[in-house]
């Protein structure tokens, strides 16, 4: 069978606001059948699924086919920074977790959906009377998550729900249910906006993301000399790290640098192509990769406009 997946993957250039209509998240799909519930039971709303899973995506993408649902659209990655970069200020009218890993270790605090950042970031995108609800078989993880959204100021919680009838029992639910444990659900509703976490200090492009390398030799050094220095270069602030790995040149002056950047744990592998264009280089983000714009991309972007001989 053959699959046109165009309209329901979506890359990150897409940012989702109020033309979209309504708008429904589900964050760590999974296998998607939760998804599948949603786009059913609200054709009315987009249903948007974000998962770091590239398998897991490429399974619902096929479910949501298979089922003729179109009101589905899914995006990889690390829900920490799809909600801040692909989603407009208070489009979504409801989200949704259903069972995550708790991140028991303390080193993984920052992961958690009981984290006050978490909490601020949602706020910033969830609609005035807007909810999120979280299924959980961990009841410290539900008591941590009330506490960490309560502390934000925005939100109220209902009373959390112990094993509550639900309109679709995922996968997990029916095993715990089974083996007999516990299940826990907590809804919170926004009541007051306000700006999510770093919205007021989010930067964006000057303008396109095109940059100019002028003078494709200076004092000596080639484009290619000149690149390759930048090898193994790191560039670290508060809140991410990138560094420059590899270098591909072609004999027509074409070349892709490859980078890492790691944004408050939100690890992107990206390239940035140059192409020769009469006497100047062309300098911008490759689209292979489709690297969402934070900080640490931006920076890298900048760090090229150092080098001898290139302006913005």
């Amino acid at each position: 069978m053959y699959w046109n997946f165009t309209d329901t993957l979506i890359p990150t250039e897409k940012i989702f606001g109020p033309e979209d209509g309504p708008i429904i998240a589900e964050i760590g799909f999974g296998n998607g059948e939760y998804l599948e519930h949603l786009a059913r039971t609200r054709p009315e709303c987009i249903v948007v699924g974000i998962e770091v899973s590239q398998w897991c995506v490429t399974k619902a993408a096929r479910r949501s086919l298979a089922a003729g649902l179109r009101n589905i659209r899914l995006m990889r990655g690390d829900a920490r920074s799809i909600l801040h970069y692909a989603f407009e200020p208070d489009c979504i009218s409801e989200a949704y977790m259903n069972f995550p890993c708790p991140w028991p270790k303390r080193r993984h605090a920052e992961r958690r959906v009981a984290s006050r950042n978490f909490a601020s970031t949602l706020r910033g995108r969830l609609a005035l009377g807007g909810t999120f609800t979280l299924a959980t078989d961990v009841e410290w993880y539900a008591l941590q998550t009330r506490d960490a959204f309560l502390s934000d100021g925005s939100f109220s919680p209902d009373p959390i729900e112990l094993n509550p009838k639900r309109g679709y029992v995922t996968k997990y639910e029916r095993k715990w249910r089974k083996m007999g444990l516990d299940t826990f659900v907590v809804r919170m509703t926004k009541i007051n906006g306000g700006a999510g976490h770093d919205d007021e200090k989010t930067e964006e492009f000057d303008g396109e993301e095109l940059k100019i390398m002028t003078d494709p030799d200076v004092n000596g050094l080639s484009l290619h000399d000149r690149l390759s220095a930048v090898l193994g270069k790191t560039i670290q602030k508060d809140g991410y790290v990138v560094i420059f790995k590899e270098l591909f040149m072609s004999g027509d002056g074409a070349a892709l640098l490859s980078a890492i950047s790691v944004d408050e744990g939100f690890e992107q592998r990206y390239y940035i192509k140059t192409v020769r264009s009469g006497s100047e280089t062309l300098v911008k983000l490759d689209a292979i990769g489709h690297p969402y714009r934070t900080p640490g991309v931006r920076a890298s972007l900048r760090f090229l406009s150092e080098i001898p001989g290139v302006r913005l």
